[in-house]
């Protein structure tokens, strides 16, 4: 998939996604993250959406973000509507939407100098033999 260019060398850049993996800069990272233009956190602990909770919304909204992003997954799925009111109770939209169009979208709205925090997640595929 094709990313937006950035010119500022200093911020965090999604340079490829795929199903289970996505690369930040040079880093790849095969679990659920945070990313800001500034904060790579590699290890979110979120395992599916299923399990998605009030305070892993929180350390999404601990960042400051003027549009917050949650990718989950393959596909889209929408959390438990109690987390979007608590979001707006914040002041901050929650979008939600695949990894891909996340990923997306967090780089155009980097190049935009928009304040975005992108939580995605990566569920584990079990180990084949």
């Amino acid at each position: 998939m094709k990313f937006t260019q950035h010119l500022d060398p200093n911020i965090n850049l999604i340079r490829h996604y795929e199903p289970g993996l996505v690369e930040v800069n040079q880093k790849k990272l095969t679990q659920s993250c945070i990313i800001t233009q500034k904060t790579l956190k590699p290890e979110w602990s979120v395992d599916s959406i299923q399990t998605l909770n009030q305070d892993h919304i929180q350390q999404l909204l601990d960042l400051n973000p003027e549009v917050l992003i949650l990718g989950t997954g393959d596909t889209q799925v929408f959390p438990p509507a109690e987390l979007f009111g608590y979001c707006a109770r914040q002041g901050v939209s929650l979008e939600v939407m695949n990894n891909a169009a996340a990923c997306r979208t967090y780089n155009v709205l980097t190049t935009e100098q928009r304040e975005v925090v992108v939580g995605l997640i990566i569920e584990s595929k079990p180990l084949q033999n």
